[in-house]
This record gives C-alpha cells, sequence and structure tokens, in this order.
C-alpha cells in the first residue's frame, strides 16, 4: 500500500554539477542538483536556482553558463561550492577553468564532462530563476571517451563515477549497468 508523505518532488537520482558563470570578471560556480535534460536534437538543459544565487548574476549578465559534471574524488569541493557563496568566497581557484567559444562561461578542467550553454529564456517561478539554455559545445576528457565504429562517445556512467544526491540529504555514487536503452523490450 502507498502511503502519502506530502508535497516532495521525489525524483531520484538527482545529478550533482557545478554551475558556472563569469561573475564580475572571475569563474564562480555554485552546487546544484535542480537541473534537467530537455532534449537532445535541439541539445537543451534546464537548470533552477533561487534569485538571489551569486552565480544567477552572471548568467543574467552574459546570457551563458557552464553546467560541469564532477567524479566522486571532487565531493568535497563539490559540496563547499554549495555551502559557501560566491559573494563571500572567491571560488576561481578551487579549480583549473577554460573557456570554450562563448569566451563567458568557465568550465572545469576537473570534471569528466562540461557542458557550455547559452541561454534561450529564464522563467521565474516564485524565487525561483530557471534557465534553459542550449548546449553550445560539450567537453569530455579524452580519458573517458571510447571509439565505437570510429565514432567518438562517452564512456560508462561506471567510469564516469558522477556524484549522484537524493532527497534523504545524503550524496550517492553510481551502481551497476543493468541493461542497454532499446534493447531490454526486446528479451
Amino acid at each position: 500500500m502507498k502511503v502519502p508523505i506530502g508535497k516532495i518532488p521525489y525524483v531520484y537520482p538527482i545529478p550533482i554539477a557545478l554551475l558556472g558563470a563569469l561573475v564580475n570578471g572571475k569563474a564562480n560556480y555554485a552546487t546544484v542538483g535542480d537541473l534537467g535534460l530537455m532534449g537532445i536534437n535541439p541539445a537543451l538543459v534546464c537548470v533552477s536556482s533561487h534569485r538571489d544565487h551569486y552565480t544567477n548574476r552572471g548568467i543574467c549578465e552574459h546570457g551563458t553558463f557552464s553546467l560541469n559534471f564532477p567524479d566522486t574524488s571532487l565531493l568535497s569541493v563539490t559540496d563547499y561550492c554549495g555551502v559557501y557563496s560566491g559573494r563571500d568566497i572567491d571560488k576561481s581557484a578551487l579549480f583549473d577553468s577554460f573557456y570554450g567559444e562563448l569566451q563567458t562561461a568557465p568550465m572545469i578542467r576537473e570534471c569528466p564532462v562540461s557542458l557550455e550553454c547559452r541561454v534561450l529564456q529564464t522563467v521565474t517561478i516564485q524565487h525561483r530563476q530557471i534557465f534553459i539554455g542550449e548546449v553550445h559545445c560539450a567537453y569530455v576528457d579524452e580519458a573517458y571517451l571510447d571509439e565505437v565504429d570510429g565514432k567518438k562517445q562517452i564512456a560508462d556512467l561506471t567510469r564516469l563515477d558522477p556524484i549522484l544526491y537524493a532527497l534523504d540529504n545524503r550524496y550517492y555514487s553510481i551502481g551497476q549497468p543493468i541493461g542497454v536503452g532499446y534493447k531490454e523490450a526486446k528479451r
């Protein structure tokens, strides 16, 4: 029997990312879990952030942001970026930042995957700013790429080792693969 537990957006697991923006001339990163894939073609993502977050300033000013997906070895510094504000702490020195073609969406070299995004639309709901972005370019550390049929593709999630979050306020690591998309139904 299912028991009602209230208005809880129990979507799980939640991927953790470091939201990057150029604020006052410096790279700034904020830990986020309120993000999602909106489509593959076109490549669309969304991220929701409290309107008062320091990182939002840079996103609104430049119309760009990055999503950087840390592996579990970066758990402490990732959590740190979610606890302390860029208003009080200079986070630009925490990572080796780099920039792509957009030049205003700082990305993190230490993260296996980084997405450079251009804001298509901003929606405000209550105290949240939701940035809908088109992925301008995805950057993947070559150590996490495999070649299949002459094309580069991202390795499986166990090699990427992403940080996951749940509404029990704990971080998790990924488990083992259990199947292949669009193949399991044929079994």
